[in-house]
């Protein structure tokens, strides 16, 4: 029996009962716009306020910020607890909601924990997780995400989206609980100098077969080097300007790529279309058809095409990397978004009869391609790229732009279709999705079976060789003050 495999994946059981919630709340706008609409239902909603509740979360999620400084300074396993426990006051303030105003408060608290939730999940899973097994595990985080959507997407048609919410209280009260039974992260107890206690949680992780001691010992070395330096640095920048410091850091090359790398590895997913279909699933395919029951199939087929892109993703990972599965991927996508685009456009027109079902036929393509390549790898990648030393700025770069695009995307989006048409938006996605396929392809180096600290090594290479030189330049400098 593999015990320290079966002590990773208890870790990353912890982070997959998270995903069941945050797949509910993907998941449950969808259904509670649906049934609000009803005539039935007692809380009345408008365009504007049918919007905000779709995609409130990601302007929510923004105060975020602080929980990348929170799990730096306090632990990988605060920060999931905090974010854990937003969520749940989400959801519970969501039972009892009885007017819209509580349901955007409660989706307030959701957002601002899941965003935050999102990062530090990946966070963990990175460094508390093998090589060999980190990006399947990633990517189960989606795969649980997509199974909650389709199974929300189903019950809400027979089940009230307030029992949905006290459903989603279950998982993340249990996955609490299993924080206080793995040891802390073996990755950020080295960076804080408690390297006794890191080889502890190391060995509890990893075992001690000879790969993972040497991941080991690397980790220590570069974290004993980055804290001399840092002691020795302390004293030359008291004198040195808030301003200059604050410059140097934020133009040092290991900051600032893996920051844009980021923005465009998440725009793949946000401005691509995925997201719009997942929220608005109802309501979008009830723009497509016209029969409702003929609507409620099709998007129960969405819904088993994005799981199915979802369970390929992990399976692929295991022979494939993850541009190699992304780039192809995102093409295809993007073929089967121009696709739908011409068909919806054509049936604007009248060449194909509005009754038409063809178009599920690419949409249903796009799930699956889409699921695949740009769901879940920009994420992992996203928190792979990162230097553990810039991950509590670079983690608030992750929830603004995570938050804001979540936003922007699901809120613009009934807009751009009023102005736009279905088939211009589908003709935007293609657009931009093309754009940063491009930039991934260029730019972004694969870390599939990589360390950590390999995948560092790429961005602060240069950085290393400037440092010294200026390190000389102020040594050099103070002899000669001395002198």
């Amino acid at each position: 029996m593999n015990t320290p495999i079966i002590r990773q994946m208890f870790v990353v059981s912890s982070m997959l009962l998270a995903g069941i919630s945050t797949g509910g709340i993907m998941g449950v706008p969808s259904v509670m716009l649906q049934q609000l609409k009803k005539n039935d239902s007692l809380i009345e909603i408008d365009l504007d306020t049918e919007s905000w509740i779709a995609s409130v979360h990601g302007f929510a999620g923004i105060p975020s910020i602080l929980i990348p400084y929170l799990m730096q300074f306090w632990g990988r396993r605060f920060g999931f607890r905090f974010s854990c426990l937003a969520v749940l006051i989400g959801w519970i303030t969501l039972c009892f909601a009885n007017s819209s105003l509580v349901i955007i408060i409660a989706e307030i608290f959701q957002g601002a924990g899941v965003k935050s939730l999102l990062l530090v999940g990946m966070v963990i899973i990175s460094e508390m997780v093998e090589p060999k097994i980190r990006n399947q595990s990633i990517a189960l985080y989606g795969v649980i995400q997509t199974f909650v959507v389709l199974i929300i997407h189903t019950a809400g048609n027979y089940v009230h989206w307030k029992t949905i919410s006290l459903t989603m209280c279950f998982p993340l009260s249990l996955a609490i609980i299993f924080t206080f039974i793995y040891p802390e992260s073996p990755a950020w107890l080295a960076y804080k100098g408690r390297f006794e206690e890191s080889k502890k949680s190391f060995v509890w992780l990893r075992g001690k077969n000879k790969e993972s001691l040497v991941e080991m010992n690397a980790l220590f070395t570069a974290q004993r080097d980055f804290l001399r330096m840092e002691m020795s640095t302390k004293y030359s920048n008291r004198s040195k300007p808030l301003m200059r410091m604050l410059w140097r850091k934020i133009s040092a090359r290991d900051f600032y790529l893996p920051i844009f790398h980021m923005f465009v590895l998440q725009s793949c997913y946000y401005w691509s279309g995925n997201l719009l279909i997942v929220v608005y699933a109802i309501n979008l395919v009830g723009k497509v058809i016209d029969d409702s029951d003929s609507a409620f199939v099709a998007m129960i087929l969405i819904d088993i095409a994005f799981i199915i892109g979802n369970v390929s993703c992990p399976i692929l990972l295991r022979y494939f990397g993850n541009k190699t599965i992304m780039l192809p991927g995102g093409a295809l996508s993007i073929l089967f978004l121009l696709c739908t685009s011409a068909v919806l456009y054509l049936q604007e027109i009248g060449t194909i009869a509005s009754d038409s079902t063809l178009c599920l036929y690419f949409l249903v393509g796009f799930m699956v391609c889409s699921s695949t390549a740009v769901y879940m790898i920009p994420f992992g990648v996203t928190t792979e790229i990162v230097p553990l030393r810039h991950r509590d700025v670079a983690g608030s770069f992750f929830i603004i732009i995570m938050s804001v695009s979540y936003t922007t995307s699901l809120k613009v989006a009934p807009y751009l279709i009023i102005h736009l048409g279905i088939y211009g938006i589908f003709l935007l996605y293609a657009a931009i999705l093309t754009c940063c396929l491009l930039w991934v392809w260029k730019y972004v180096p694969e870390t599939r079976n990589k360390t950590l600290q390999s995948i560092e090594e790429h961005f602060i290479k240069s950085n290393i060789d400037s440092r010294i030189v200026d390190e000389e330049i102020n040594e050099n400098v103070h002899l000669n003050n001395i002198k």
